[in-house]
């Protein structure tokens, strides 16, 4: 598994009204990846290239990892949810759906009014890639598709589509730079925590 934590992020939000008798302000829904379109056209060194993200790609990770936070931006700082309690998170047909009930905090009371105004209408989530494939073309862009990713987090973010590029560019240089399987890291791994850290660091 990789170690470059990579982000995307996709159009489409929708605030939901929450039950009289609940605890929440509101509800925001929306899907953080979506299956069989192609992002926006990347350059490496060995051309251009797309991604897209095969069905299935969420059902592993979403099966063990049960305690994933809901972030504004990509912000450790400013938690917005958290799976299973506030945050539902789901693969259909479509994508990575999800579902985050806010609680009121000063946080989801900004957000929540930014997504009414039409400023935030994206989702996006951060993920390690566990496996893909890389499928080069002649007279088109080569295709990366993701088949298995570990989701680290989700987050409303300002941005539609794909905005960390070079990010992008970087991992998959690293994938086509080895056609050897990677080895088994022998250092102690990063936590949680410090992968969550990470997150925050890079995509600011």
């Amino acid at each position: 598994m990789r170690k470059d934590i990579e982000t995307r992020a996709h159009k489409g939000i929708e605030v939901r009204a929450a039950p009289d008798d609940s605890e929440f302000i509101g509800v925001l829904e929306g899907y953080a990846a979506v299956f069989g379109s192609n992002s926006l056209e990347f350059d490496s060194f060995d051309g251009p290239w797309v991604e897209r993200i095969q069905p299935g790609a969420f059902k592993r990770t979403l099966k063990e990892r049960g305690d994933v936070r809901a972030l504004w931006n990509h912000d450790s700082g400013t938690i917005i949810a958290r799976a299973p309690n506030t945050l539902d998170l789901s693969e259909d047909d479509k994508g990575l759906r999800v579902k985050i009930s806010l609680v009121d905090t000063s946080v989801n009371r900004d957000l929540l009014a930014n997504v009414r105004a039409g400023n935030v209408d994206s989702m996006s989530f951060g993920f390690n890639v566990r496996n893909d494939d890389f499928d080069r073309k002649k007279d088109e862009p080569n295709v990366r598709t993701l088949t298995d990713v570990d989701l680290i987090e989700v987050s409303a973010v300002v941005w539609p589509a794909y905005p960390d590029t070079a990010l992008a560019v970087r991992s998959v240089e690293a994938f086509l730079a080895t056609d050897e399987p990677e080895p088994k890291p022998t250092a102690p791994q990063p936590s949680l925590r410090e992968q969550r850290l990470r997150i925050a660091l890079t995509t600011r």
